[in-house]
């Protein structure tokens, strides 16, 4: 109860009673009123009429009666405790008689009835008990009571399944015989019907039934009477035991406050009654937390003083009384405690309004509803959407976040002028400095971390775990043994990429589906379940942990292409040539080789197999067919289009071959010499000097970069790097060809960072376990060549220009081999260099003379 109402209905009773000290008064005044509207309702009764204490009348309020009697036997002379209306005796007087309070003796005297005893058949009996329809009178009811356990025994043996002597006689430990004797014939009378229907029973039924249940008898759980919940049943309703959640949503009424119907939770001394919304708004309703010390809403009065919500359910170490493991609970000190994760999942429950499985108000009830729906949502008054309103005009109209005008002040956090998304008690933020400022940080209602929390009031990391073990259920896991590590590895990587790969619900989705489905795990599933670039994650995280076998992914992308422009050659006999051509050269080529398909193998093939449907496609628009081609004709097909129509010349050899059509001459298609005229010295140390002076980039693209700008080291071979490429003792050495390359101080540097920073945004993991120095997005693959090419675009490096400058300052100062082994260039890439170098210098001597 509040200190003041307290202290002033001390005051009221210490100006009248005299004869005892306040400090006595204050005990039995904290002693008899527990709860503050009872005590309020004391006051302002008492405030209305003081005489209520000397005037012995009857009518006063059963809670001024105990303390008047409290008061007396304290020795107080002053005060009168009123006297039974009937008898006159001065005691607690339990009952009524129309507005006078009778005592207990009375008030049993004043429903005695005559009635025919049932069990003796004597008439005009005072009616002691009765059973259902049954009286019976004194004398036979204490008769009875001898015979009260021998006539449940028999029940219990006839109607109960699996029921024993052994648990009738515990179940009805610690009842008094009257209490026995009542329960026994209401097993006689109504057990049968009751076992169908447990809820329809009385509350000694009932809880003689549980009992039986806890002792193993083969009973049904009890439910409530009218929502079916297996729950706690403290009340009833139409005549059957109902749990408190549906008892409120039938005793409903009209609010005297706001005038709504709601279930009412306060009665003011002047007969108002209010629900709990406008309980909520009376200013004794809210005072000073004693937990944060600040002027909130009250939740409960512990005898330290009034606390908020947040701080009654702020988390203590104690023992949870649902688990029984120590640490962290909510509630702690009181027989409430409950851990963190035992708190979280009493609240999980399946909305009634949207359907899903979430923390939910209500949890438990039929009115469990998830807190996104439980937010009222409004039409807005200016662009008429139905959401959340942010702000109300003066005439109280909704208004939405994009049509309520803007609060514009100073971020505490940034200093800049910004429209306000919060305000804390050091000033206003703005939206980005409230999601990453400290003064929004919250306690985790599941660990107690002190951080950023989300819609669940959950930090990063408890959100993250709760996400991985949705999409990998325990059962999921034990059906499926390989994937306990895969889950493990989930939970070790950062919550914070685990969140933002759930993010991407497509590639999430695929991944639940694969695990969870009754279909085993296979590639031709994932083919099925989404196209290949949502699968791709999802098949190589499988693949890296075993749950699915290694696949060729080029190469099944490139039979699959195959198939589709196959499909599309109108002319039979020109397709079933196209096919045979496919699996004779570039399927079994790929197929043979010892290692794994490249992206540059495929898209020459494919460039390749593209002008020979071209040729095919020419030949059909010409309604001839392949063994008509001659050499005219070849030629005239060569001369209209680019040079790139050359690459007929391996489908031309083996057609002729296998006698479709002539022998027919193709003109070789020349490799364009290499020119030195790519990026000057002056421009490459300048785009140097920038790459080295940007600390706040990424140090693997920094070394990328520096490497192309001061070897020529191409892209397609940066992005394959290895972490054991490098080796860290004094000097820095990287392995790019078949001699280790002594890297200068300033990139030695740059090469230790990069090593050392290998992350990468993947599905659910980190790429710590790579061993590549540029770790891809996919588990196993490294970062694609047109990622690491876009990467070096930003510091304005162009890789083929920076490229063909640094190739040829390196072929005028070192021989062929020298690069060759240093820079791992072919030998033959390196003497062209080398070559065209020359060729360059002995035309500008040409020129200068």
């Amino acid at each position: 109860m509040g200190d003041e109402v307290r202290d002033v209905l001390v005051a009221v009773i210490a100006e009248v009673e005299t004869t005892v000290t306040r400090d006595v008064i204050r005990q039995i005044v904290n002693r008899t009123i527990v709860r503050e509207p009872a005590g309020r309702r004391l006051l302002a009764q008492l405030t209305k009429d003081p005489g209520m204490l000397v005037s012995g009348s009857t009518r006063i309020p059963r809670l001024l009666d105990r303390i008047l009697l409290d008061l007396a036997d304290a020795g107080g002379s002053t005060v009168r405790p009123p006297g039974c209306a009937r008898c006159g005796r001065v005691e607690l007087l339990v009952c009524r008689d129309g507005e006078d309070r009778i005592c207990a003796a009375c008030g049993r005297a004043r429903l005695d009835v005559l009635i025919d005893c049932v069990e003796c058949e004597r008439s005009g009996q005072l009616r002691h008990a009765q059973v259902g329809d049954r009286a019976y009178c004194r004398s036979c009811w204490r008769a009875l009571q001898d015979v009260a356990d021998e006539r449940l025994d028999r029940f219990v043996a006839e109607r109960i399944p699996g029921g024993t002597l052994y648990m009738m006689l515990t179940a009805t430990e610690g009842l008094k015989a009257d209490r026995t004797l009542r329960l026994a014939l209401e097993c006689e009378l109504f057990g049968a019907d009751w076992i169908a229907d447990p809820p329809a029973s009385s509350v000694l039924f009932a809880t003689f039934y549980e009992r039986l249940r806890e002792l193993g008898a083969q009973l049904p759980a009890l439910t409530c009477g009218h929502c079916g919940r297996v729950r706690k049943l403290p009340d009833r309703l139409e005549g059957r035991i109902c749990c408190g959640a549906c008892y409120k949503a039938t005793h409903r009424a009209v609010c005297d406050g706001c005038g709504n119907t709601a279930h009412l939770e306060l009665r003011r001394p002047n007969g108002d009654r209010l629900c709990q919304a406008c309980t909520n708004q009376l200013p004794e309703s809210s005072a000073e937390c004693i937990g944060c010390g600040n002027h909130r809403l009250i939740a409960v009065r512990t005898s330290d003083g009034p606390m908020c919500s947040g701080c009654r359910t702020a988390p203590g170490t104690d023992v949870c009384t649902v688990c029984g493991t120590s640490g962290p609970c909510r509630f702690p000190g009181t027989e409430k405690a409950i851990c963190l994760t035992c708190y979280a999942a009493a609240r999980v429950d399946i909305c009634h309004r949207c359907g899903r499985e979430r923390e939910c108000r209500f949890a438990g009830t039929p009115k469990a509803i998830c807190t996104p729906c439980a937010l009222p949502r409004k039409p807005c008054s200016v662009c008429a959407r139905v959401v959340l309103p942010i702000r109300h005009t003066p005439d109280g109209e909704p208004l939405c976040w994009n049509c309520a005008p803007h609060i514009v002040e100073a971020c505490i956090g940034c200093g800049r002028e910004a429209r306000v998304s919060a305000r804390t008690d050091q000033g206003p933020l703005c939206q980005r400095c409230a999601r990453t400022s400290p003064l929004m940080f919250r306690d985790c209602r599941r660990c107690g971390t002190h951080g950023r929390l989300h819609h669940r009031r959950w930090c990063d990391r408890c959100y993250a775990d709760d996400k991985i073990r949705e999409l990998l259920p325990d059962d999921v896991v034990a059906a499926i043994p390989m994937l306990a590590t895969l889950r493990e590895r989930f939970l070790a990587a950062d919550e914070r990429r685990t969140l933002d790969a759930f993010r991407r619900n497509t590639t999430v989705a695929i991944l639940r589906e694969a695990v969870s489905g009754t279909e085993p795990l296979s590639h031709a599933l994932l083919d099925r379940l989404g196209t290949p670039g949502s699968t791709a994650p999802v098949r190589a995280l499988l693949a890296e942990y075993g749950l699915l076998p290694a696949r060729d992914e080029q190469l099944v992308r490139f039979e699959t292409w195959c198939q589709d422009r196959s499909a599309q050659i109108l002319d039979p006999d020109h397709r079933r040539l196209f096919d045979r051509f496919v699996r004779w050269r570039h399927l079994r080529q790929l197929r043979e080789q010892d290692r794994q398909t490249g992206r540059r193998q495929s898209d020459g093939r494919r460039q390749e197999l593209t002008q020979v449907l071209g040729l095919l496609g020419w030949l059909t628009a010409r309604s001839e067919s392949l063994t008509m081609l001659d050499q005219a004709r070849l030629d005239l097909w060569l001369l209209e289009g680019p040079r790139l129509r050359r690459r007929v010349a391996a489908f031309l050899e083996w057609a002729a071959r296998d006698g479709t059509c002539p022998r027919l001459h193709v003109p070789s298609l020349t490799r364009t010499p290499n020119t030195p005229t790519g990026a000057s010295v002056d421009e490459r140390w300048e785009l140097l000097g920038r790459v080295l002076s940007a600390h706040d980039g990424d140090p693997r693209t920094r070394l990328a970069g520096a490497l192309l700008l001061l070897f020529g080291i191409p892209v397609a071979r940066l992005h394959l790097l290895r972490v054991t490429d490098i080796t860290a003792p004094d000097p820095v050495m990287i392995r790019l060809g078949s001699d280790p390359l002594e890297l200068p101080e300033a990139i030695g540097q740059l090469a230790i960072a990069a090593r050392e920073h290998r992350d990468a945004p993947r599905l659910l993991t980190d790429a710590g376990e790579s061993d590549w120095l540029f770790p891809g997005q996919h588990h196993g693959a490294p970062l694609s060549r047109d990622s690491l090419t876009d990467r070096l675009a930003k510091f304005g490096i162009r890789a083929r220009h920076a490229r063909a400058g640094a190739l040829a300052s390196l072929a005028q100062e070192l021989p062929a081999p020298v690069i060759a082994r240093l820079t791992g260039l072919h030998i033959v890439a390196a003497t062209r260099w080398a070559e065209a170098v020359v060729a360059s210098n002995a035309r500008y001597s040409a020129l200068t003379r």
